[in-house]
């Protein structure tokens, strides 16, 4: 992408992609802005991936914004084109990553890096092609591709559902499901590229109410469907890389495992972990006292846990919880966590030496209070 926007004062830019958001757009900012009055970008939408932070970003870096909406999920604009031209030279980028942070950063992809001379015939024709072709897509296909002129009209599309709302962390949607954990031990690829972390990000507003409009018969529809079950789950809870501690994994020989994990503050340092997941991420569970001479301190429950591993679905297990409601304890003092997840059945799916230095990911059921899932990654 750099390669492309350092040409020397370029007449046009054009960035195509399939999905778009503000963490990869973040990505090229500082070489991106002096050249956004000369760059039009094409996103495409409605595909569970462009986001509202996306779009407006772009606005605000100052680009031209077009939005390609086909109107099916099952049809998806896709081209990935990275274009600039100035007086002579052109720079073309063909590949396959998009401008989001996997596409730019963390993701495996592959690119073909052109430089054209637009004083010879073949590359001014080359050139004058996909420029056509740009051009005549808007023509063909002016109700899917259209323009994003500002902030209300990117809060309409967001409001209509045909783009997302980035500040909301997807669940998981897994690629498989199986019964025997021991088919798959490959460990995590380590790529070259340094990771770059998911930014906070601001949730999207919603479009301005429209004013109230005359009376009219209602229409005959279907009440609203449920939200897909992805849509239903919040993220709760993130770790820090995995340690032998979080997956129960004994460290020698004579050391015996506890088989439980205490719930830390994780990689969500703005929790006070002593009370986030007891009060928060599961008060709505059935806790009670445990009864046992000395224990009356302690607070036990049970929630169901749907187990995925590296996008593997491994069923559900029902695990116990266990929170200790003393305060007056050094623990307490020194801001502990005091809220346990005790692996039960699922400690053999999770005792994993290739589970170390991955992230785990909380997500609960906004729809029902005893289902969470837990997915390592």
């Amino acid at each position: 992408m750099r390669y492309v926007l350092s040409i020397d004062e370029p007449d046009e830019i054009i960035f195509s992609t399939a999905f778009m958001n503000r963490g990869g757009l973040q990505q090229i900012r500082e070489a991106l802005e002096p050249a956004a009055a000369v760059t039009t970008i094409i996103a495409g939408i409605r595909n569970g991936i462009t986001s509202a932070q996306g779009l407006l970003a772009a606005l605000e870096f100052g680009c031209t914004v077009l939005a390609v909406d086909t109107g099916s999920r099952n049809v998806i604009f896709h081209p990935k084109i990275y274009f600039a031209r100035n007086a002579s030279t052109a720079r073309l980028v063909l590949g396959s990553a998009n401008l989001t942070i996997g596409g730019l950063n963390s993701n495996i992809e592959a690119s073909v890096t052109m430089t054209l001379d637009l004083g010879m015939k073949d590359d001014a024709d080359f050139v004058a092609d996909i420029l056509a072709k740009i051009a005549g897509m808007r023509a063909d296909y002016p109700e899917h591709v259209f323009s994003i002129a500002d902030a209300a009209a990117v809060a309409a599309l967001l409001e209509a559902g045909r783009v997302v709302d980035e500040s909301i962390v997807a669940a998981p949607t897994p690629g498989g499901s199986s019964g025997n954990r021991d088919l798959d031990t490959i460990p995590k690829m380590k790529l070259k590229t340094q990771p770059v972390k998911r930014p906070a990000m601001p949730p999207a507003a919603a479009a301005p109410a429209a004013a109230p409009a005359a009376p009219a018969a209602a229409p005959v529809v279907a009440s609203v469907p449920a939200a897909p079950v992805r849509n239903q789950l919040a993220l709760v809870w993130e770790s820090r890389p995995l340690t032998r501690r979080y997956l129960t994994i004994p460290t020698g020989e004579n050391t015996n495992p506890t088989g439980s994990m205490l719930f830390t503050k994780g990689a969500m340092d703005d929790i006070d972990q002593r009370h986030y997941f007891r009060d928060e991420v599961f008060s709505g569970l059935d806790w009670h006292h445990d009864t046992a001479p000395g224990k009356e301190h302690m607070e036990r429950a049970e929630a169901q846990f749907r187990l995925i591993i590296r996008d593997v679905d491994y069923g559900v297990f029902t695990l116990r919880l266990s929170h200790n409601t003393r305060t007056d304890t050094a623990a307490y003092e020194q801001s502990n966590s005091m809220t346990q997840l005790h692996w039960g059945e699922a400690r053999p799916l999770v005792a994993r030496e290739d589970l170390l230095d991955r992230t785990m990911y909380l997500y609960r059921d906004e729809t029902d209070p005893d289902s969470f899932v837990l997915e390592i990654d």
